[in-house]
């Protein structure tokens, strides 16, 4: 059983996962479980970012393979299609909805997606994605409404 260091926070973010933003979700659950396979081998702790992901993903799969496939990060879900993983999308969406929200000074969408565009760039994100895509990102994070194109 993988034992937990004091103070695990099941919120942090994957720490090993720098190399990863700009792949897809496949991508990132497969060096997911190659981390996972390393330190079984190892006969070492699980990081507790490891430990979770995994947890959680059989918690929420429900005895489904299929489920536990998505949840996992190696199916995808019906009608997901984008090139961003989906913690990528979800980060930076949260980012949009934060400044859409909290908009005291009254931008306007391209603003506000220009200063996210400017954040990517300052985090060194290689591949940011589209003014169009980080838009509709912001009309779902503040309406709740996916776009399909």
């Amino acid at each position: 059983m993988a034992k937990l260091p004091y103070g695990f926070d099941a919120t942090m973010p994957y720490v090993n996962d720098a190399d990863l933003q700009d792949l897809s979700t496949e991508a990132e659950a497969w060096a997911r479980l190659d981390d996972l396979r390393r330190h079984l081998l190892d006969q070492k702790p699980l990081p507790p970012e490891l430990a979770h992901w995994l947890g959680e993903a059989i918690k929420h799969s429900g005895r489904n393979r299929e489920r536990l496939l998505q949840e996992l990060g190696l199916k995808r879900w019906a009608g997901e299609k984008g090139p961003y993983s989906r913690r990528f999308k979800e980060y930076w969406q949260g980012k949009l909805w934060h400044l859409g929200t909290y908009n005291e000074t009254g931008r306007s969408a391209d603003a506000i997606v220009a200063a996210a565009q400017a954040e990517m760039t300052a985090e060194g994100v290689s591949k940011i994605p589209t003014r169009e895509t980080l838009q509709d990102w912001l009309k779902e994070a503040m309406t709740g409404n996916t776009r399909t194109r």
